[in-house]
């Protein structure tokens, strides 16, 4: 599988993936639009988990636009992101920025999280 793909190895696939980031996060990245946790892992690979609730994105739309900029960008950042599991959660607003600034920010909570992932090491 190449890198920069999102296949299932890629993704937090059931509840209990997404307990384990929740219940133990070591790692936060807050901001207006999103939050974003993050556990530090034993394997080597960076997983994303999407949480985007009706109730924050009122249009499926803007709902599928939220989570289709968080995979690319995770996707082309995954590299750098190794050993994490990470729960990227939108918050309101999200869908009123235009998406090169969801992009913008995205690409940004990344990087520190890729910050993060390397002192941890």
């Amino acid at each position: 599988m190449p890198v920069a793909s999102f296949g299932r190895g890629r993704r937090l696939l059931n509840s209990a993936d997404y307990s384990r980031v929740f219940d133990a996060a070591n790692h936060k990245v807050s901001h207006k639009y999103y939050l974003i946790l993050a556990r530090k892992m034993p394997d080597g690979q960076a997983r994303l988990g999407l949480v985007v609730s009706k109730k924050n994105i009122r249009l499926a739309t803007a709902r599928n636009r939220a989570k289709r900029v968080a995979r690319e960008t995770f996707r082309t950042s995954a590299t750098s992101l190794n050993s994490l599991d990470i729960v990227f959660l939108v918050r309101k607003g999200f869908d009123t920025l235009a998406p090169a600034d969801q992009t913008r920010l995205l690409r940004e909570a990344w990087i520190k999280l890729a910050k993060y992932a390397g002192e941890r090491r």
